[in-house]
């Protein structure tokens, strides 16, 4: 009783609302569609970047994963996965696929997710960053083992220097970088319209060393150099994390 009495009204609100099943709140989560997805297309995917409180990480976790459960269940889902970033354990990422916008939207309007955004909300040092995306250049991804290293990488090119040199570039850089010995997964995906300068990518190494020889190959630079020169893009929003298991 005195940890709550000295507690926050956030922190207080948290603890309430833990122990109550459904509350219908929201923090916009899902509100951008795929123009495909809308007009009769395939699957659709989503990558959201969260930052708790340092000092509610365990919690924000138990959080995200009974989040990640409900959501495998539910009609539609083709992946969700989520991840703690290494160097800043208080901030965590999901990739989630669904079959078709639906889906998506279904998820996005259930009592579960309403749950998980009311609660987020009182432990949150920032509001969800989401990108809902499309695949542009996937493969099936081999099984993971222990202490892989998983990247996620957002890429925002300038509209002026937007166009096929850059989805040449990201097509020349998922092709050898899928086929590398130490890579389990390899994904490109891009936003719909309007952002189609947008791309995030979600890769997958064995280790370590098998993440340190991607960057150093020679493609990789290549790639690196076509977006400098011709894209204007940022190349260095990339961050690396663990599964949360």
């Amino acid at each position: 009783m005195r940890l709550i009495a000295k507690a926050s009204a956030a922190q207080r609100l948290f603890m309430l609302a833990v122990g109550t099943p459904a509350i219908a709140g929201g923090l916009a989560l899902g509100t951008a569609k795929s123009a495909a997805a809308q007009a009769g297309g395939g699957a659709v995917y989503a990558v959201t970047y969260l930052d708790v409180s340092t000092d509610w990480i365990l919690q924000g976790g138990g959080l995200i994963r009974q989040y990640r459960d409900t959501s495998r269940r539910e009609p539609g889902n083709l992946e969700f996965t989520v991840l703690q970033e290494t160097t800043r354990p208080n901030r965590f990422a999901i990739v989630e696929g669904w079959s078709d916008q639906k889906s998506m939207d279904a998820h996005f309007k259930s009592a579960d997710t309403k749950r998980f955004e009311f609660i987020l909300e009182a432990i949150r040092n920032s509001p969800p960053n989401q990108h809902v995306l499309e695949a542009f250049a996937t493969t099936a991804a081999k099984p993971a083992t222990p202490g892989v290293v998983y990247m996620i990488q957002h890429v925002d090119i300038a509209f002026n220097g937007f166009g096929g040199p850059v989805q040449a570039a990201f097509k020349a850089l998922a092709g050898p970088s899928q086929k590398e010995a130490g890579a389990l997964r390899y994904d490109v995906y891009e936003e719909p319209a309007p952002h189609l300068n947008h791309f995030s990518v979600v890769a997958v190494w064995a280790n370590e060393k098998a993440y340190e020889a991607h960057e150093a190959a020679a493609y990789t630079k290549q790639y690196r150099a076509a977006i400098a020169q011709t894209g204007q893009g940022n190349l260095y929003d990339q961050r690396l994390y663990k599964v949360l298991d």
